[in-house]
Parts: C-alpha cells; structure tokens; sequence
C-alpha cells in the first residue's frame, strides 16, 4: 500500500470548472467502495487467520481425540467473530462514507467531512483525507486501489492453502524413516487439514454471497442517506448541470437561426423555413426560461446554505452571462435586426402588389411571400418581449 497524500493538487479540468462558476461538486467515495472495502476486510482477516486458525483448529481436534464437534466449533466461533468486526467495520465504513462522499471546491475554500477549510491550509484537513485514503485506498482525484488490493489478497490467501499442504509434507519426509505411527498421524493431519478447507470453502462461498446480498443492502440504505444528507449541494451541482445544458442548446440553436434567417431575408422560404425559425424561437424561449428558473433557484439556495461563505457571487455572475445573457443578447439582437430587414421587406412587396395591375401574373407569388413575411414579423414580435423579461430577470 503506498503512504498518504502529502500534498493537495487540484486537476487542471476541475480548475477550470471552479474559475468559470467558482464551485465544483467532486464526487469521491461512492456506496460501493464501502462493499469493495468490506470485502478487502474479510480477504485480509483471512489472510492474517489462516495458519493460526488450522493450528488451533487441528490441535484441538487431536487434543480432544479426533473430536470433530470441537474442530468444528473452534472454526465456528472464529466466523461468529469475524461477521460482527466486518459488521462493526460496515457500519463504521457507512459512517465515513457519509462525511466523505462529496467533496465542495472553490478557488479558496474546499467544504469536507462537513467543515469549511482554507485550500491552502492543508495541515488543517490533511487529516481528513488521509483518513479516508487509508479506509478506502482512494486518493482525491485519483482511482480507487481497492479491486488491486483484494486480488493481491486472493492470490496470497491461495498460497497460504497450499503452504499449509507443503508444510505437512516437509515434516511428512522428515519423520518417513521413524515408524508407521509417525505416518499416520501424518495422514491424520492432511485429512484435518483437508478437511479445514472445505469448511473455509464453504464459509467462503456463503459469505461471497451473504456480501452481495449484505453488500447490495449496504449500498441501498447508503444511496438514500447520501441523497438526504447531501440533498442541497447535490440541487446545486444539479441546477449548475441544468444551466450549462439549457447553455449548450441556446448556443447550437442561436447557430441554426442565424442560418435561417439570413435565407429568409432573402426570401428563400423552401422546405418548410417558417417552421424550421418558429421551431428555433420557440426551443430558444424553452431553454431561456428553464435557464432563468434554475438561476434563480440556484441564486437561492446557495445564499441559505453553509456554501454561501466559501462563494463569490461576481465570478458566478461572470459565468451566468457567458453561458446564458450573452448568447441571449445577440439573439435579441439578432431578431431586432431582422424584423428592421422584414418591415422593409413588407413594405416593399406592398409597394409592389399596388404597383402592378390586379391581373398581373406575379401577385399571388407577390401575396404569398408578403403574408410569410408578416407571420415572421408576428413571431418575432410575440418573442422580442419575452426574450426582454428573460434578460431582465437575469440581471
């Protein structure tokens, strides 16, 4: 096992996020670890029991004169106990789990087991991390060690089996020349020996399947609790994934009406082109509204929670105006000079249909694009103001 975090380095990816938005939710134990960590528990009491136990197991056996009962209840004793230290370690583990399950970060301040520390203050909370390090081989910021950890165990609970078996044949060969006793009670002890593996077999396979059973209810119970115990930086973390997401979508769709409108101004109105722009306005309007609602709910819950001292609401701002009022802006903007480039448009084909004689072949054509003109001009003038109100809410 390698030693303990000496140091605190942030990822250059988590650095970003936190200059952007001046917060990043880190997701660092998860329920499963705990089962994995159960398991790692279990492979080394093994590990560390074996010998000892076939010893007692087997002396008492031979003690008791072949008593089997008492071979028996040696090893049972030796399960009762191990089940309730892994039990104590479970819950213990669930309870580390709970402080440890998320971590909050900002450019200065970084939230653990429930306390608020200075980032640059590491002595204060290295404790803490390496506490977890040591229950859970995880570092912050890296992967997890534990599957490394049990398979290493397997292996070395594999070779204690058959040192068991090496170790019975070497007094075996070593007593051969002395009498026929001596070589039954050999037999004797490869029998026992052979014998504690089947019952270590047999409480491996069931504990195998009592973890996955008791692991998977671990797992459950701490699901729920992490949910409830976390449940206002886990709505934060949401409300910021919400944000960006609604972001991205304004982004692509401001792309896409650019395009459209540029053909609609010059009056290219093939493949359904009104539809396609009411469609574009109308995902804008979607994204714009559930971006203001998340904004201001996230504005809320973050000046009622503990998180409100370690933020700095301008670089926060910063990023709602990069990600959300910026993009919006230039739509508005955007629109604002279409309908200027439609009105004249309206006003020209007006100009023309009274220009032209009333059974002139070109008025119908003439009409039609007047009537697609004015239900653009009517779209973008039902959205303007919207769009306004939303901007306005965003300041």
């Amino acid at each position: 096992m390698n030693t303990s975090p000496q140091s605190f380095q942030i990822p250059k990816n988590i650095q970003r996020d936190i200059q952007e938005r001046w917060f990043h939710l880190y997701k660092w134990i998860s329920p499963d670890e705990v089962k994995r960590s159960i398991e790692r528990d279990f492979l080394g009491v093994i590990q560390k029991i074996w010998i000892p136990l076939a010893v007692i197991a087997i002396l008492a056996a031979l003690i008791s004169w072949t008593n089997i009962a008492v071979f028996f209840v040696v090893i049972f004793i030796w399960v009762i106990g191990m089940f309730l230290y892994l039990l104590y370690l479970s819950i213990k583990r669930s309870f580390l789990l709970s402080k440890s399950a998320f971590v909050v970060l900002t450019d200065s301040s970084i939230s653990l087991w429930g306390k608020i520390y200075n980032l640059s203050d590491f002595g204060e909370y290295q404790k803490d991390l390496e506490k977890v390090w040591s229950e859970f081989e995880e570092q912050i910021f890296e992967e997890s060690r534990l599957e490394d950890t049990n398979k290493s165990l397997k292996e070395s609970v594999i070779k204690q089996l058959f040192w068991g078996y090496e170790t019975i044949l070497a007094m075996s060969n070593k007593s051969s020349s002395r009498s026929k006793d001596s070589a039954g009670w050999i037999l004797l002890l490869i029998w026992l020996y052979t014998l504690y593996i089947a019952v270590m077999a047999v409480v491996y396979f069931f504990w195998v399947l009592g973890l996955f059973i008791f692991g998977k209810c671990i797992m459950w119970a701490n699901t729920i609790y992490l949910l409830k115990k976390w449940e206002k930086v886990i709505q934060i973390n949401s409300l910021f994934w919400k944000i960006h997401r609604a972001s991205e979508n304004i982004y692509e769709k401001k792309s896409e009406l650019e395009k459209l409108l540029t053909n609609a101004q010059n009056h290219d109105w093939k493949d359904g082109i009104l539809l396609q722009i009411n469609s574009g306005i109308e995902s804008i309007n979607s994204s714009a509204t559930s971006a203001t609602e998340s904004i201001v709910a996230l504005r809320s819950i973050i000046k009622k929670s503990k998180y409100t001292t370690m933020f700095r609401f301008e670089v926060y701002e910063n990023w709602i105006k990069e990600q959300i009022t910026h993009p919006l802006g230039e739509i508005l903007r955007l629109l604002e000079v279409n309908k200027e480039t439609l009105v004249s448009a309206k006003q020209d084909l007006e100009s023309q249909i009274q220009s032209l004689e009333n059974d002139s072949q070109f008025i119908p054509n003439l009409k039609l694009a007047l009537t697609r003109v004015e239900m653009q001009i009517g779209e973008i003038d039902t959205f303007i103001p919207e769009l306004k109100t939303t901007l306005k809410k965003l300041q």
